[in-house]
């Protein structure tokens, strides 16, 4: 009798020593007590119908007052010869337990920790608990972090796995992991460092750290420029594009909301001082700003610049979800720099224009008889006729001025008072009409369009694009 009071006692602490360890992982994972009592009632109960799948469990947890019961339910039904011996007691067996029962009701019967133990579902019961206060504190990280998705965060590193490249992030109330992949190529964290991280991801999950960082994202230079450029903090000018290839370039383009600030040249800063502030917190890398225009076509001339394309073709999307498709069309002496070092450079264009890219040379635009917008690639000469030309064609007083029937005697270059020298002035105007008129008529466009390909071209910029015109033309 005596053996059988000190193994109750036994019992009774491990009961306590229980309640104490939930306590415990309650507190440390930051999770609601009662979240913790309901995941080892769920335990409980998974473990022991692993063994008795037909069982209907009832587990009470008294986590002041420290108890712990554990009941079979029984539904009790009529007398008859088969039942469920798991789940059903007949009534007249009930009522030998307690007179009171009736058919319909539910007996009670007592499990003791001692017949869990027979059982060998500690192990089950062990992993089971972990696995469900795993699982609720990772729930309530979800919800808290969900909505912090693409903020950035300054947090230290807690360490770096040497195999597979993870580092830890502690977040203070849980971690965080960069990925090789979300890291910034030829960077070095340093554990017990801090870096910023841009907040990629937060997935609901059991295995892992629920919160995905990266080092890589163009989100993190967009946030750095924010920060440190007030004219973007401010929103006088504005970020529309950006894209990354981390390690190697951002490009972005931006656009001013105020005449009297110049986009691009604000936020490079003088001498590039501000750009390299940028440059410092991710290891280097280079930062390339254009300026954002609203005319596509031009758009595209800046997103390629500083590369030079010799024109390019557009085809629409058939569907509203799928993509643009454009082809550029460049001298073979330009391919590298358009492409980039392993396609980089391709790959910033597609993400800035939202669009699949296709690189051509001339010959190859040629061959495939594509019909592409020219940008022009003019020789000084030829930008002085062509300034001359659309002067002409719009009117512009360069050659209106030998049609007046009464010149004005007084603007300087004028027609004299002098009836002589009048006439002289004349006959010059009319002249030197005729020699511009003649050399406009003597021009073969065909002539000097393969004059403008053989041509070393300066950088393309977007103001120097054909127009909608009817200037399309195959190469």
């Amino acid at each position: 009798m005596k053996k059988r009071n000190e193994k109750q006692v036994d019992w009774n602490k491990q009961i306590i020593d229980t309640i104490d360890a939930l306590t415990l992982i309650a507190d440390e994972h930051n999770i609601p007590r009662d979240t913790a009592v309901e995941a080892l009632k769920d335990a409980i109960i998974k473990a022991y119908t692993k063994e008795y799948p037909e069982t209907v469990l009832e587990v009470i947890i008294d986590i002041d007052n420290k108890k712990l019961a554990i009941n079979k339910l029984f539904n009790v039904v009529e007398n008859k010869e088969e039942i469920n011996d798991y789940a059903e007691i007949t009534e007249d067996d009930a009522k030998k337990h307690d007179p009171n029962l009736k058919v319909g009701d539910v007996y009670k019967e007592m499990v003791h920790l001692s017949e869990l133990s027979k059982l060998s579902l500690g192990i089950h019961l062990s992993q089971m608990l972990k696995h469900n206060v795993t699982n609720q504190s990772n729930k309530q990280v979800y919800s808290l972090w969900k909505p912090r998705i693409h903020e950035v965060v300054y947090a230290e590193i807690e360490k770096v796995d040497s195999k597979s490249g993870i580092a830890t992030v502690n977040l203070e109330n849980t971690f965080g992991f960069v990925g090789r992949q979300e890291t910034i190529p030829g960077e070095v964290l340093i554990p017990g460092q801090k870096y910023n991280f841009f907040i990629k991801d937060v997935k609901e999950q059991t295995k892992g750290w629920p919160i995905i960082l990266s080092r890589a994202d163009a989100g993190l230079v967009k946030y750095l420029l924010t920060i440190n450029i007030p004219e973007i903090q401010e929103k006088i000018i504005e970020i529309k594009d950006i894209a990354r290839v981390a390690g190697f370039k951002t490009k972005l383009s931006v656009v001013s909301h105020q005449v009297s600030v110049e986009p691009v040249g604000t936020v490079i800063g003088p001498r590039g001082s501000r750009v390299k502030i940028i440059q410092e917190q991710i290891h280097g890398e280079h930062i390339e700003v254009i300026e954002y225009v609203d005319d596509f076509k031009r758009y595209i001339v800046n997103v390629c610049s500083p590369a030079e394309i010799v024109g390019f073709a557009i085809k629409e999307p058939a569907a509203p979800e799928e993509r643009r498709e454009i082809t550029l069309v460049a001298r073979s002496d330009k391919l590298a720099l358009l492409i980039g070092k392993r396609g980089s450079n391709v790959r910033l264009i597609s993400e800035m224009l939202k669009a699949n890219i296709e690189i051509n040379t001339i010959e190859e635009a040629h061959e495939a008889n594509l019909q592409y917008n020219r940008v022009e690639a003019q020789s000084l000469r030829q930008q002085t006729f062509n300034r001359a030309y659309k002067r002409y064609h719009a009117g512009s007083n360069v050659l209106d001025q030998y049609n007046r029937s009464a010149p004005n005697r007084n603007r300087p270059g004028g027609v004299s008072n002098n009836p002589s020298n009048a006439q002289q002035q004349t006959n010059n105007a009319k002249k030197q009409k005729a020699s511009i008129l003649q050399e406009f008529k003597d021009l073969n466009k065909d002539d000097l369009l393969k004059e403008l390909i053989d041509v070393e071209a300066p950088k393309n910029t977007s103001d120097n694009i054909d127009g909608d015109n009817g200037d399309d033309y195959q190469e």
